[in-house]
Protein backbone atom coordinates (compact mmCIF):
# COMPACT_ATOMS: atom_id res chain seq x y z
CA UNK A 1 0.00 0.00 0.00
CA UNK A 2 1.90 3.23 -0.94
CA UNK A 3 0.40 5.31 2.24
CA UNK A 4 1.77 8.89 0.48
CA UNK A 5 -1.30 9.93 -1.21
CA UNK A 6 -3.09 8.90 2.30
CA UNK A 7 -0.29 10.52 4.55
CA UNK A 8 -0.91 14.21 2.18
CA UNK A 9 -4.54 13.83 3.00
CA UNK A 10 -4.16 13.14 6.79
CA UNK A 11 -1.89 16.23 6.93
CA UNK A 12 -4.66 18.50 5.28
CA UNK A 13 -7.23 17.33 7.96
CA UNK A 14 -5.08 18.31 11.36
CA UNK A 15 -5.91 21.30 11.32
CA UNK A 16 -9.96 20.66 10.58
CA UNK A 17 -10.05 18.45 13.67
CA UNK A 18 -8.05 19.66 15.36
CA UNK A 19 -9.35 22.91 15.79
CA UNK A 20 -12.48 21.21 16.34
CA UNK A 21 -10.81 18.79 19.35
CA UNK A 22 -9.62 21.94 21.11
CA UNK A 23 -13.03 22.83 21.74
CA UNK A 24 -14.03 19.38 24.00
CA UNK A 25 -13.56 19.29 28.02
CA UNK A 26 -10.29 17.62 26.95
CA UNK A 27 -7.25 19.14 27.76
CA UNK A 28 -5.19 19.02 24.66
CA UNK A 29 -1.75 17.84 26.17
CA UNK A 30 -0.72 14.85 25.17
CA UNK A 31 2.10 12.42 26.53
CA UNK A 32 3.47 9.55 24.49
CA UNK A 33 5.07 6.25 25.31
CA UNK A 34 6.48 3.74 22.63
CA UNK A 35 9.36 1.67 21.92
CA UNK A 36 9.68 2.73 18.56
CA UNK A 37 11.14 5.92 18.34
CA UNK A 38 10.97 6.84 14.79
CA UNK A 39 7.18 6.73 15.70
CA UNK A 40 7.78 8.74 18.55
CA UNK A 41 9.38 11.30 16.32
CA UNK A 42 6.06 10.85 14.12
CA UNK A 43 4.01 11.85 16.30
CA UNK A 44 5.94 14.80 17.13
CA UNK A 45 6.02 16.14 13.69
CA UNK A 46 2.67 15.78 12.83
CA UNK A 47 1.56 17.63 15.89
CA UNK A 48 -0.57 20.42 15.42
CA UNK A 49 1.30 22.05 18.42
CA UNK A 50 4.63 20.93 19.50
CA UNK A 51 4.14 23.08 22.67
CA UNK A 52 1.07 20.35 23.31
CA UNK A 53 3.44 17.43 23.53
CA UNK A 54 3.79 17.21 27.49
CA UNK A 55 6.43 13.95 26.69
CA UNK A 56 8.00 11.45 24.43
CA UNK A 57 9.15 8.02 26.44
CA UNK A 58 10.09 4.27 25.77
CA UNK A 59 9.43 3.23 29.41
CA UNK A 60 6.33 2.58 31.26
CA UNK A 61 8.35 3.98 34.78
CA UNK A 62 9.18 6.96 32.78
CA UNK A 63 5.79 7.38 31.59
CA UNK A 64 4.05 7.26 35.00
CA UNK A 65 6.70 9.59 36.77
CA UNK A 66 5.72 12.31 33.59
CA UNK A 67 2.01 11.78 33.51
CA UNK A 68 2.18 12.53 38.14
CA UNK A 69 4.37 15.92 36.53
CA UNK A 70 2.86 17.13 33.34
CA UNK A 71 -0.41 15.55 33.99
CA UNK A 72 -1.89 15.57 30.82
CA UNK A 73 -5.29 15.03 28.96
CA UNK A 74 -4.33 12.37 26.46
CA UNK A 75 -2.04 9.44 26.94
CA UNK A 76 -1.08 7.49 23.43
CA UNK A 77 0.39 4.39 24.53
CA UNK A 78 1.98 1.99 21.84
CA UNK A 79 1.81 -1.77 22.63
CA UNK A 80 5.64 -2.57 23.00
CA UNK A 81 7.78 -0.38 25.28
CA UNK A 82 11.50 -0.66 25.98
CA UNK A 83 11.14 -1.52 29.60
CA UNK A 84 7.60 -2.18 31.31
CA UNK A 85 3.69 -3.30 30.07
CA UNK A 86 1.77 -1.34 28.15
CA UNK A 87 -1.22 -2.80 29.42
CA UNK A 88 -0.35 -2.39 32.74
CA UNK A 89 0.45 1.80 31.63
CA UNK A 90 -2.85 2.35 30.56
CA UNK A 91 -4.42 0.70 33.33
CA UNK A 92 -2.81 2.93 36.41
CA UNK A 93 -2.32 5.92 33.96
CA UNK A 94 -6.14 6.71 35.43
CA UNK A 95 -4.86 6.64 39.21
CA UNK A 96 -2.43 9.33 38.16
CA UNK A 97 -4.29 11.47 36.16
CA UNK A 98 -7.85 10.58 37.04
CA UNK A 99 -9.75 12.49 33.64
CA UNK A 100 -6.76 11.11 31.13
CA UNK A 101 -7.98 9.54 27.95
CA UNK A 102 -6.16 6.81 26.63
CA UNK A 103 -5.33 5.57 23.24
CA UNK A 104 -3.76 2.56 22.20
CA UNK A 105 -2.02 1.88 19.43
CA UNK A 106 -1.06 -2.06 18.40
CA UNK A 107 0.93 -3.71 15.88
CA UNK A 108 0.96 -7.02 17.17
CA UNK A 109 -1.38 -10.20 16.94
CA UNK A 110 -4.73 -11.41 17.17
CA UNK A 111 -4.04 -11.78 20.33
CA UNK A 112 -2.47 -8.49 21.01
CA UNK A 113 -5.53 -6.83 19.61
CA UNK A 114 -7.95 -8.92 21.80
CA UNK A 115 -5.83 -7.82 24.46
CA UNK A 116 -5.75 -4.56 24.45
CA UNK A 117 -9.83 -4.61 22.94
CA UNK A 118 -9.98 -5.46 26.60
CA UNK A 119 -8.28 -3.07 28.43
CA UNK A 120 -9.67 0.10 30.03
CA UNK A 121 -8.37 2.07 27.07
CA UNK A 122 -10.54 4.42 25.87
CA UNK A 123 -9.76 3.89 22.20
CA UNK A 124 -7.65 1.00 20.90
CA UNK A 125 -6.22 0.68 17.07
CA UNK A 126 -4.50 -1.63 14.65
CA UNK A 127 -1.94 0.38 13.49
CA UNK A 128 -2.86 -0.91 9.95
CA UNK A 129 -6.31 0.70 10.97
CA UNK A 130 -4.60 4.78 11.74
CA UNK A 131 -4.69 6.06 8.10
CA UNK A 132 -7.80 4.18 6.64
CA UNK A 133 -10.17 5.99 4.20
CA UNK A 134 -12.89 6.40 6.22
CA UNK A 135 -10.59 8.55 9.02
CA UNK A 136 -10.96 6.50 11.94
CA UNK A 137 -8.56 9.15 14.09
CA UNK A 138 -11.32 11.64 13.55
CA UNK A 139 -14.02 9.24 14.72
CA UNK A 140 -11.60 8.34 17.60
CA UNK A 141 -10.95 12.06 18.76
CA UNK A 142 -15.13 12.15 18.51
CA UNK A 143 -15.93 9.27 20.54
CA UNK A 144 -13.44 9.49 23.54
CA UNK A 145 -14.52 13.49 23.55
CA UNK A 146 -18.59 12.42 24.22
CA UNK A 147 -16.72 9.59 26.99
CA UNK A 148 -17.56 6.58 24.52
CA UNK A 149 -14.96 4.07 23.80
CA UNK A 150 -13.70 3.48 20.37
CA UNK A 151 -12.32 0.17 19.15
CA UNK A 152 -10.99 0.02 15.35
CA UNK A 153 -11.87 -2.45 12.66
CA UNK A 154 -9.44 -4.76 13.33
CA UNK A 155 -9.43 -4.92 16.53
CA UNK A 156 -13.19 -5.24 16.34
CA UNK A 157 -12.73 -8.02 14.53
CA UNK A 158 -10.14 -10.11 16.48
CA UNK A 159 -12.61 -9.66 19.31
CA UNK A 160 -15.17 -10.97 17.77
CA UNK A 161 -13.58 -13.73 16.39
CA UNK A 162 -11.78 -14.44 19.56
CA UNK A 163 -15.90 -14.48 21.65
CA UNK A 164 -17.21 -16.81 18.79
CA UNK A 165 -14.42 -19.53 19.29
CA UNK A 166 -15.27 -19.29 23.06
CA UNK A 167 -11.60 -18.68 24.29
CA UNK A 168 -10.99 -19.85 27.33
CA UNK A 169 -8.99 -17.27 28.58
CA UNK A 170 -12.10 -15.15 28.83
CA UNK A 171 -13.26 -17.19 31.88
CA UNK A 172 -13.52 -16.59 35.36
CA UNK A 173 -10.40 -16.65 37.94
CA UNK A 174 -8.65 -19.56 38.09
CA UNK A 175 -6.80 -21.10 41.30
CA UNK A 176 -3.39 -19.97 41.74
CA UNK A 177 -0.27 -20.55 43.90
CA UNK A 178 1.58 -18.49 46.18
CA UNK A 179 4.45 -18.58 44.02
CA UNK A 180 1.85 -17.96 40.90
CA UNK A 181 0.80 -15.00 42.58
CA UNK A 182 4.27 -13.93 42.70
CA UNK A 183 5.01 -14.10 39.21
CA UNK A 184 1.23 -12.29 38.52
CA UNK A 185 3.32 -8.96 40.35
CA UNK A 186 6.57 -9.37 38.53
CA UNK A 187 5.00 -10.26 35.12
CA UNK A 188 2.62 -7.09 35.44
CA UNK A 189 5.30 -5.10 36.16
CA UNK A 190 6.55 -6.05 32.49
CA UNK A 191 10.01 -8.25 33.88
CA UNK A 192 11.13 -10.90 31.25
CA UNK A 193 11.39 -14.06 32.85
CA UNK A 194 15.30 -14.25 33.08
CA UNK A 195 14.31 -11.12 35.13
CA UNK A 196 11.63 -13.25 37.07
CA UNK A 197 14.18 -15.42 37.66
CA UNK A 198 16.48 -13.20 39.38
CA UNK A 199 13.85 -11.70 41.84
CA UNK A 200 12.57 -14.96 42.70
CA UNK A 201 16.29 -16.64 43.43
CA UNK A 202 15.30 -19.26 40.72
CA UNK A 203 16.86 -20.98 37.78
CA UNK A 204 15.87 -19.64 34.23
CA UNK A 205 13.82 -22.71 33.23
CA UNK A 206 12.18 -22.87 36.22
CA UNK A 207 10.87 -18.91 35.87
CA UNK A 208 9.86 -20.19 32.26
CA UNK A 209 7.92 -23.46 33.19
CA UNK A 210 6.08 -21.18 36.04
CA UNK A 211 5.16 -19.10 33.27
CA UNK A 212 3.86 -21.32 31.01
CA UNK A 213 1.56 -22.96 33.53
CA UNK A 214 0.53 -19.65 34.63
CA UNK A 215 -0.72 -19.10 31.01
CA UNK A 216 -2.06 -22.67 30.68
CA UNK A 217 -4.26 -21.76 33.84
CA UNK A 218 -5.27 -18.59 31.91
CA UNK A 219 -5.95 -20.25 29.06
CA UNK A 220 -3.61 -17.40 27.60
CA UNK A 221 -1.62 -18.07 24.30
CA UNK A 222 1.07 -15.30 25.16
CA UNK A 223 2.04 -12.94 27.85
CA UNK A 224 0.40 -9.69 26.46
CA UNK A 225 -2.66 -12.06 26.56
CA UNK A 226 -2.01 -13.17 30.50
CA UNK A 227 -1.18 -9.50 31.58
CA UNK A 228 -4.48 -8.23 30.08
CA UNK A 229 -6.78 -11.19 31.77
CA UNK A 230 -4.73 -10.76 34.97
CA UNK A 231 -5.37 -6.76 35.29
CA UNK A 232 -8.94 -7.40 34.13
CA UNK A 233 -9.59 -9.74 36.82
CA UNK A 234 -7.93 -7.82 39.24
CA UNK A 235 -5.45 -10.58 40.52
CA UNK A 236 -2.36 -8.28 41.07
CA UNK A 237 -1.89 -5.46 42.90
CA UNK A 238 1.09 -3.44 41.36
CA UNK A 239 4.06 -3.23 42.78
CA UNK A 240 5.34 0.43 42.95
Amino acid sequence: MNLLPVMRTFKRQIPAWGSWFFTTDIRPIAGFASAHRLMLMGFFHTAVSKSRIAFLVTTEQEALEELARTRPGLLFVVDQLEQGSSLALVEQARSVVPDIRTIMIVNGQKGDLVSAGLSSADAVLSESDCFEPEAPMVTLFRMISLGQRYRSRSVKAAMAAANEQGEAWRDGPPGLTPRELEIVALMVEGLSDRQIAEQLGVGYEAARSYGKNLRRKLGAANRAQAVAKLLKLGLTGLRR
